[in-house]
């Protein structure tokens, strides 16, 4: 029997959410094909509402199945207790409650690693069951988790505890990194980075008019792209805003769907495009359609779609917030080879670097070649040596059993 690699996390995709977390969906599919011996399950918990309390979201939390094969994947999604608005502290343990019995199913009998992705609630769930299990567990931080979550007192002090007992703790930035450090009191290289990756393939520049007749875009205009949750700390509110002194020309088009839609369009008019959520290889088209990626966020820990728009020869215009400036190598205001860097909640700086952006004729395979080191090679290569070092600290009697054994 193989070795188990558990992924633990609530942001995993569903046949009814498709792209909810298709990031750790996206980077974990790859670690798992480099690492034959193991087989790669997910435990993605889902809130159980009581009826009267269910807005449009938890109903559809509640449409996800027990159980389903997502793209290959076997995907289990046990129920936890949820009070919207009252149980922010208790959830790591209704998760923990929720999942347990799953975890202790699909790792009887063999060794297994936990990956928990998000670490309030999901790692500090992790560490619980993985506790009760015996088993070794490594968690990484995303973002909200650690950037807001970990201000409260009491889940700040059940991230010091869980932190204390990880095989290994990562974020997807260094800045992410740092606040995790703090967060759980532990010594700053206690946390390690292990970025996203780009897929170059998916994510390249390409005929902007058949991009653009694919999404229904019109071909005289300049395409102002933003791809996320349509959410007020995102920010494109702001850029909606931007629009009334920009030429009439420049429109600004959204990916994501989310509660701030009805405020960006009442804001910025018949000038905004929505095309909802899009699969990975729409929001592909949609970089190739476009002329510059915006992403005005309060905060982020390492925002894929700066690393795939910069794949696509997009230029950025974005907050110094989170991993942004790492990724952009901390451009400077003044230097629009990349995109330019603005303070966040600062209209008047979006409004310019916007128009300086689009002022500019773009070098899209120059970009391109400055996002080729967002590879996935190197944090896939740097994950599975952590997981198979996790593994086999737990079980010493692992490194004996070979991988042919998985062929």
């Amino acid at each position: 029997m193989k070795h188990l690699l558990l992924t633990f996390t609530n942001l995993f995709p569903s046949s009814v959410m498709p792209t909810h977390g298709i990031f750790v969906y996206e980077r974990m599919r790859r670690v798992a094909a480099e690492m034959p011996d193991f087989e790669w399950q997910v435990v993605a918990p889902v809130p159980s509402v009581l009826w009267p309390l269910r807005n449009a979201t938890y109903q559809r939390w509640a449409r996800v199945p027990l159980h389903e094969r997502f793209q290959g994947v076997e995907v289990h999604h046990p129920r936890f207790r949820h009070w919207p608005g009252l149980s922010v502290r208790r959830q790591a343990d209704a998760v923990a409650r929720g999942a347990m019995d799953v975890v202790r199913a699909l790792t009887k009998g063999r060794p297994a690693v936990i990956d928990a992705h998000y670490v309030w609630p999901d790692g500090v769930a992790a560490s619980k069951i993985a506790d009760a299990l015996s088993l070794p567990f490594v968690v990484t931080a995303r973002g909200t988790d650690v950037n807001v979550l970990a201000d409260d007192p009491t889940i700040a002090a059940r991230i010091q505890a869980m932190g204390s007992k990880a095989s290994r703790l990562f974020a997807v930035s260094r800045a992410l990194a740092d606040r995790f450090a703090t967060a759980s009191k532990l010594p700053a290289d206690r946390v390690q980075v292990a970025r996203n990756g780009v897929d170059m393939e998916r994510f390249r520049p390409g005929d902007r008019r058949d991009a653009r007749v694919a999404l229904g875009l019109p071909m005289d205009a300049r395409l102002v792209l933003g791809v996320g949750r349509l959410v007020s700390n995102k920010g494109f509110h702001l850029a909606a805003d931007c629009l009334r002194d920009l030429p009439s020309d420049v429109l600004l088009v959204l990916v994501g769907e989310g509660p701030d839609q009805a405020r960006i369009a009442a804001i910025g008019g018949d000038r905004v495009r929505f095309l909802g959520g899009l699969p990975p290889d729409q929001v592909a088209q949609a970089c190739r359609a476009c002329d510059v990626l915006t992403l005005p966020s309060e905060r982020e820990g390492w925002p894929n779609v700066v690393t795939e728009a910069l794949a696509s020869g997009l230029r950025v215009v974005a907050t110094t917030v989170g991993g942004i400036p790492e990724i952009l190598g901390n451009a400077s205001p003044g230097d629009g080879t990349l995109g330019r860097l603005v303070p966040w909640n600062d209209r008047g700086a979006l409004l310019r670097a916007l128009a300086s952006t689009l002022a500019e004729t773009a070098d899209p395979m120059r970009v391109r070649s400055y996002a080729e080191q967002f590879g996935w090679a190197p944090p896939v290569a740097q994950l599975v040596d952590c997981f198979r070092a996790a593994l086999e600290q737990s079980n010493p009697q692992v490194r004996a059993l070979p991988q042919e054994a998985a062929r």
